[in-house]
């Protein structure tokens, strides 16, 4: 089949494309993986990658040239320009132009970002926005309930996720806004962080929670503060390369966060895809979903694993130094180094911390089961009406659920925390 005769096979599926010649679609896409009707692929759009998956309604490249590469798109998504690979946007999903959204990123329905956003193993529940000129690399957020009541990131926002600790820096760093057992549910209050600001990962922000704009944000804080600034101490000090300090709390929250994404993990496999039923493009876009968040997992373990190899030199430095006040972080650093190994091979087998007979879980998919999709089309129910639609009782019994997948990922090295 010849560029033209692809290009013609897209027209016959309903797939607008105002300028064919403008259009550069890569050999190895599927044609048939690209749904109308309605959708648009506006002068320079590329499209490339094998598993590249489009639903109905889509919108590409409306304000500038767009790269589109082995990313699943659900239906209406809204990809206004930039580069976009790797990633997952279900419905109703939208970026802005001049987007970087780079591999491991899942955006859920009517998540959206302004212009100018970079993301990278990011993932942002329903609503989720993101204004304007914002780097937001290695963050899961969620709250709000709607387009109109949602967790929002100001303008000029960062999330530091890079320190110079350790032979080749340390990116143990992701960072909680949120959390997966209420934030699914649609029903936490909405977190605002606020524009020309930074938060210095890892850290948690709780839910109905406003970061004041301006300020550079280092600790944990919420449910229900505003936070205006945070006391820091400034001045100089010796800096050691190799020396780690707090490595406990550092892992202890690294291990909260594998925790989250082991639940959304199992929100996929016993919640979402249950509920697609036949529905083929929504099973297929939350396989996607699901594989993107394995493979966050998977960065977050190597992360951990990259700093269970530096610890033996801040170890040596720390002992080095000597006096009491190390005795409990050498103590910390000396056991996450001797351990990791057998703990990440239990963090590797989080397919497996769910319990068939979970009462909590099986009320949530009884549950969601009385509005199951059924079928695939503009009219078909949405998982997040469904959601909606749930009883009290049973997002209370699907909250416990994953709290339970949370716990048990942390419980793997309490020990340490302790």
């Amino acid at each position: 089949m010849t560029p033209a005769d692809r290009i013609r096979a897209l027209q016959a599926r309903g797939v607008v494309i105002p300028s064919p010649a403008l259009i550069s679609l890569g050999d190895e896409v599927v044609v048939d993986r690209i749904h109308g009707p309605a959708t648009t692929l506006y002068p320079g759009t590329q499209l490339r990658g094998r598993s590249l998956l489009i639903g109905p309604g889509c919108t590409l490249g409306a304000e500038g040239p767009v790269t589109v590469d082995d990313c699943a798109l659900g239906r209406g998504v809204v990809l206004s320009g930039g580069s976009h690979a790797g990633s997952v946007y279900l419905d109703g999903a939208a970026c802005g132009p001049g987007a970087q959204v780079r591999p491991g990123c899942l955006l859920e329905e009517q998540a959206s970002t302004a212009h100018t956003v970079g993301l990278k193993q990011t993932v942002l529940l329903p609503f989720v926005t993101l204004g304007s000129l914002i780097n937001f690399c290695d963050v899961l957020m969620a709250g709000g309930t709607s387009r109109a009541d949602h967790s929002e990131v100001g303008s000029s926002f960062i999330h530091f996720n890079f320190t110079p600790f350790g032979p080749r820096g340390d990116k143990a760093t992701a960072s909680l806004i949120g959390d997966v057992p209420q934030g699914v549910m649609l029903r936490s209050p909405r977190i605002f962080l606020g524009g020309q600001a930074g938060l210095v990962g890892p850290v948690h922000i709780d839910y109905g929670t406003v970061l004041a704009a301006g300020f550079v944000y280092r600790r944990d804080h919420g449910p229900h503060q505003l936070v205006v600034g945070e006391a820091l101490p400034t001045g100089t000090q010796p800096f050691h390369r190799e020396r780690f300090r707090g490595v406990g709390a550092r892992v202890a929250k690294n291990l909260r966060y594998v925790g989250e994404l082991v639940a959304l993990w199992h929100w996929y496999q016993q919640a979402r895809l249950p509920w697609a039923g036949d529905a083929a493009l929504e099973r297929e876009l939350y396989c996607a979903a699901q594989r993107v968040v394995a493979g966050a997992i998977e960065e977050r373990l190597r992360q951990l694993g990259r700093l269970a190899e530096a610890l033996p030199a801040s170890v040596a430095s720390l002992a080095a130094e000597g006096g009491a006040a190390f005795a409990r972080e050498l103590a910390v650093q000396q056991r996450f180094a001797a351990q990791w190994t057998e703990w990440s091979a239990a963090l590797a087998r989080y397919a497996e911390l769910d319990q068939p007979e979970d009462r909590d879980r099986q009320r949530l998919v009884a549950g969601l089961g009385s509005h199951r999709a059924g079928g695939a089309g503009p009219g078909a129910a949405s998982f997040v009406a469904a959601i909606r639609q749930l009883d009290a009782e049973s997002v209370a019994a699907g909250t416990r659920w994953l709290q339970r997948l949370v716990a048990r990922v942390c419980a793997i090295a309490t020990p340490l925390a302790a």
